[in-house]
C-alpha cells in the first residue's frame, strides 16, 4: 500500500501484505471451502462409503482413510474427509484431491493434522459441478489423548458451511448450525508440475521452489516476519492492519506452510500493542528475481456462510525501494475477492477476478519487460502494461487482518500454501 493511498499501496517499511499462518502446534486449523450440500439427482451416480476410519500419525496428529464406490464411474472435482467441532467449526483434513470414483472402489487417505482437545464429527464429502455432497455415515472422535476413538453417530447428511478465514493484508487495496457441515479441506482445481507454470506458455527452467514438505520453515529461503530479526514480533506491513507478525504464527506441517491469524494482544517491535497476531514469510536477502513466472498454490479460508475470502491474505513481491522498484501483487484478498495489481511511481493499476476463490487455488504471474500477465488456476485473468519496473523483487506471503481492506474478519484463520515456485527462461 502507498502511504498516501493506503488502499492501494504497501510501503516496504510501513505498508505491505500479510500472511496468516495457522498455529498447528496449538491445534488451531480452521480451513474450508464454502460448500453447498445438494441431493444427488435421479440421474446422478450413487456414491456409497464402504469404510471410514481414523488413525494416529506422528507428532500427535491424526489422518483419515476412506473407501467409496459409485454406481458408475464419475469424475469429482474434490474428494475429502470433512471434520466439525462441537460448535460446528471446520477442521477438515488436508489433502483433498480431484479423482474418479469407480464401481470397483476408490481409496483416499488424507494428510495429517492436529486438533485442539475436544470431540469432533467426521464424514466423507465430494464436489461435482461446483457443489458439495456429504455422505453418511457421520462418525465421531475425541482429541486430547494419544489416540482417537472413532465411533459411529447419526448418519444424517450435514449441510456444508464455510469456515472463517484468516485475515491477510493484500499488497494493494481496492475497494453455524450444530449439525455437522461439509466444507472440505483445501482443494485446488489444478496444480502445476514443478517443470512448468500452470497455464503460462513458453519454455521455462525453475530457479526457486519450496514444497513445504518438511516440519520447519526453511531459513535459507524465508524470514518468518516483516523485515525483522529471526525471533522478532514485527509491526504490520500496512497501517490499516490490526495485527502484528510473529514467528510463532508460521509453521510447516502436513505438506503445507501455515500462516495463522489469531486474536491475541501482541506488542510488536515498534512498541505498539495490537489486538491480533498473524503469520508472514518473506525472502528478502535470500531470494530476489527480475522477471519470470511466479506461482503459488494457496488455501484461503472463507468467511462463514459466504464465498468471500476472509481477512487479507496475499502473495506478492516487493523491491528494495518502494514504489520506485515496484510491487507485484499476484493475489490479495480485497473485500472478499481475489485481486491483482502492480505498483510503481506511475500508479497501481489492477483488477479482481470473478468467481469463488476460497479454498485451494493456484495463482501465477508472468513478469517480463513492459507487462505482467496474471493467471488464476491456469487461466488468464488480467494483464498490466503500464509502469512495469525492472528492479529485483523478493517474495512475500502473509495473512493480514484488516477491516479496511480485507474480507470479513475471521480468527482463528489458517492461510495454507502448498508450494511456491519461480521460473525463468
Amino acid at each position: 500500500m502507498h502511504m498516501t493511498n493506503p488502499k492501494r499501496r504497501r510501503r516496504r517499511f510501513t505498508t505491505a501484505h500479510k500472511v496468516a499462518p495457522l498455529l498447528i502446534a496449538a491445534g488451531i486449523i480452521a480451513a474450508g471451502t464454502t460448500a453447498q450440500a445438494t441431493q444427488s439427482s435421479s440421474t446422478s451416480p450413487k456414491v456409497t462409503v464402504d469404510s471410514l476410519s481414523l488413525s494416529p500419525a506422528a507428532g500427535g496428529q491424526f489422518k483419515a482413510t476412506t473407501k467409496v464406490h459409485s454406481s458408475r464411474t464419475m469424475s469429482v472435482q474434490a474428494l475429502t474427509i470433512a471434520v466439525r467441532s462441537a460448535d460446528s467449526t471446520n477442521y477438515d483434513f488436508p489433502g483433498a484431491i480431484a479423482t474418479k470414483i469407480r464401481p470397483s472402489g476408490t481409496t483416499f487417505t488424507s494428510g495429517s493434522r492436529t486438533f485442539p482437545q475436544g470431540t469432533y464429527t467426521y464424514f466423507v464429502a465430494y464436489k461435482t459441478d461446483g457443489r458439495w455432497h456429504n455422505l453418511s455415515p457421520v462418525k465421531t472422535f475425541t482429541s486430547g489423548s494419544a489416540t482417537a476413538s472413532p465411533s459411529p453417530t447419526a448418519s444424517t447428511s450435514p449441510t456444508p458451511t464455510s469456515v472463517p478465514a484468516p485475515s491477510t493484508p493484500s499488497p494493494t487495496a481496492t475497494s453455524g448450525s450444530s449439525t455437522p457441515t461439509a466444507t472440505p479441506t483445501p482443494t485446488q482445481p489444478a496444480a502445476s508440475s514443478a517443470g512448468a507454470p500452470l497455464g503460462i506458455p513458453g519454455s521455462w527452467r525453475q530457479v526457486f521452489g519450496d514444497e513445504f514438505s518438511g516440519t520447519t520453515l526453511d531459513s535459507t529461503k524465508w524470514n518468518p516476519n516483516w523485515l525483522g530479526c529471526p525471533t522478532c514480533i514485527t509491526k504490520p506491513v500496512n497501517s490499516a492492519e490490526l495485527g502484528a507478525y510473529a514467528p510463532s504464527q508460521v509453521s510447516v506441517n502436513g505438506g503445507s506452510l501455515h500462516l495463522t491469524a489469531i486474536q491475541q494482544q501482541t506488542t510488536a517491535n515498534n512498541g505498539q500493542t495490537y489486538a491480533y497476531r498473524s503469520g508472514l514469510v518473506e525472502s528478502n536477502g535470500k531470494a530476489e528475481f527480475t522477471y519470470g513466472a511466479f506461482e503459488a498454490r494457496i488455501y484461503s479460508p472463507a468467511a462463514p456462510g459466504t464465498t468471500q475470502i476472509a481477512n487479507w491474505p496475499a502473495f506478492w513481491t516487493d523491491g528494495q525501494n518502494w514504489p520506485t522498484d515496484g510491487e507485484m501483487d499476484v493475489m490479495e484478498g480485497l473485500s472478499g475477492k481475489a485481486c491483482y495489481h502492480f505498483h510503481s511511481p506511475a500508479g497501481g493499476p489492477g483488477g479482481c477476478a470473478s468467481g469463488d476463490f476460497t479454498g485451494w487455488h493456484t495463482y501465477g504471474a508472468e513478469w517480463k519487460p513492459g507487462s505482467v500477465t496474471y493467471y488464476y488456476d491456469g487461466k488468464q485473468v488480467g494483464q498490466i502494461t503500464t509502469g512495469i519496473t525492472s528492479a529485483p523483487m523478493y517474495l512475500i506471503l502473509n495473512n493480514g487482518v484488516s477491516d479496511q481492506h480485507g474480507g470479513p474478519r475471521l480468527t482463528p484463520a489458517d492461510m495454507m500454501v502448498d508450494y511456491v515456485r519461480v521460473w525463468q527462461h
